[in-house]
């Protein structure tokens, strides 16, 4: 794979990148790189979808108010699902 010209202040953080070890070649940082920018894609579609749902739900009315007591009750059992599921990995 032959890499495309960079602007220089990318080129010269390539090549920062590679001199600082972080990176054995240039082509390895790069494939990094499009691997990063596609989970962010991934992660920004499934946002986009999750908002979707949820408008969604909200014009169905599917909501669900909480007051300062409910929002501490929901926390307390997300903690404790967290607790939980860590206590299982063990």
């Amino acid at each position: 794979m032959s890499l495309p010209a960079l602007p220089p202040e990318l080129g010269q953080f390539v090549h920062e990148q590679v001199a600082a070890g972080r990176y054995q070649t240039e082509q390895e940082l790069v494939v990094d790189a499009v691997r990063v920018l596609r989970e962010l894609q991934a992660r920004q579609q499934q946002f986009h979808e999750d908002v979707r749902l949820g408008m969604e739900q909200l014009q169905r009315g599917e909501v669900v108010e909480y007051d300062d007591r409910g929002l501490r009750e929901l926390l307390e059992q997300l903690q404790l699902r967290v607790r939980n599921r860590n206590a299982g990995n063990g």
